[in-house]
């Protein structure tokens, strides 16, 4: 048998590992390292991490500058890429598992978004239900939630799983929301088109309204009840660079948490185009970004000319109501405004807030 058959070491270490034994054996520096191979002192340090592949070229200069055979050299590099493959794939499985474990399966049949793979297995199912056009499942299950989790606070009982789910239930159902190219300047024109949808009260009618409104900017208004250990009222981000997706979830189901959450979403659009996930009840990491979605979810339902107004409207309903018609929004939405503005207690005037049932929102999905 060969020298190289005969060496044992713990192939996931870099060959640089015994490289360097090699170099100490020989009282040889790094220098010299790169004088015998003709590398850049950021190549040996590559090298020497496992950056920096072994070819055959290196493969021979590194047998004349430190020891080994071409072969032992090839070998080791071969085998230690080969380890590193195996202990990505197990945890990639361990991953899997573990994310699988996680997810919200109770809701999510309840729901109805495993429907179209029933027959399946339970693994082949959930792979099924996040696999995109393109094949890949990774993205969409383990990177959305990875991605939800880097959003939340270590604090937080969100579970990234159940996020990613619903994240990727809005995603199937904007398939079937074709939109015009995004328009951003379209979208900014329509808000006073949207705006008066406030004082639709059945959710049926407003809904059907918004998603054709929707489809003219380039944004997919969608529903999704959250399922268990998903806390978002609502999420923004784009599926290609011409289509936006609006997902809301009707989570406190009055009025006006409804239209400030989707007026913050249409907010990001906006003033924040194409940056990446909104998230909005889920993450628990303030930005500025949020803050000034905020500003003009609150300014588009209350406009800055009748705030003067708002904030000395007396703790009287009609009054409420007068203002509430002659702004053009709910009078619920302008409860909420004054309780988030600390003009009302939270506990004052919410029979003005119109409540939904989730019975409004079976067929949500179905009448586009």
């Amino acid at each position: 048998m060969t020298v190289a058959a005969h060496f044992q070491p713990d192939w996931a270490v870099a060959p640089g590992a015994t490289i360097r034994d090699m170099l100490s054996a020989r009282r040889l520096t790094s220098d010299d390292l790169c004088a015998a191979t003709d590398l850049s002192i950021d190549q040996a340090d590559n090298l020497l991490s496992g950056k920096l592949p072994i070819s055959e070229p290196l493969a021979e200069m590194l047998a004349e500058a430190v020891g080994g055979s071409r072969q032992f050299w090839l070998k080791r590099e071969s085998l230690y890429r080969f380890r590193l493959s195996q202990i990505r794939a197990d945890q990639n499985e361990s991953a899997q598992t573990n994310f699988f474990k996680q997810l919200p399966l109770r809701d999510m049949k309840a729901f109805g978004w495993l429907d179209p793979y029933a027959g399946m297995s339970r693994e082949n199912a959930i792979l099924a239900f996040f696999r995109d056009s393109g094949g890949d499942w990774q993205s969409n299950g383990l990177g959305m939630a990875n991605a939800v989790a880097f959003r939340m606070s270590t604090a937080h009982e969100t579970n990234p799983a159940a996020v990613a789910a619903w994240l990727r239930q809005g995603v199937i159902e904007s398939d079937g929301v074709p939109c015009a190219p995004w328009d951003r300047d379209a979208l900014l024109a329509a808000i006073p088109n949207i705006r008066t949808l406030t004082r639709l009260k059945d959710p049926q009618k407003f809904f059907a309204c918004l998603v054709q409104i929707g489809r003219q900017c380039g944004v997919a208004f969608v529903f999704a009840r959250t399922p268990k250990g998903c806390s978002a009222s609502g999420a923004t981000h784009f599926v290609s660079k011409t289509k936006a997706v609006v997902q809301l979830s009707f989570r406190y189901r009055s009025d006006d948490h409804f239209w400030f959450t989707l007026f913050h979403e249409i907010g990001h659009l906006i003033l924040h185009g194409e940056s990446h996930l909104f998230l909005e009840g889920a993450s628990q990491i303030a930005s500025h970004d949020e803050a000034e979605a905020n500003e003009f979810a609150a300014n588009t339902l209350v406009p800055p000319d009748a705030r003067n107004e708002f904030i000395h409207i007396r703790q009287k309903f009609s009054l409420v109501m007068r203002f509430a018609k002659r702004v053009g929004v709910s009078p619920g939405i302008v409860v909420g405004q004054m309780q988030k503005a600390g003009i009302l207690r939270h506990d004052q005037m919410n029979f003005l807030k119109i409540r939904y049932n989730w019975h409004q929102f079976e067929e949500l999905s179905s009448k586009r």
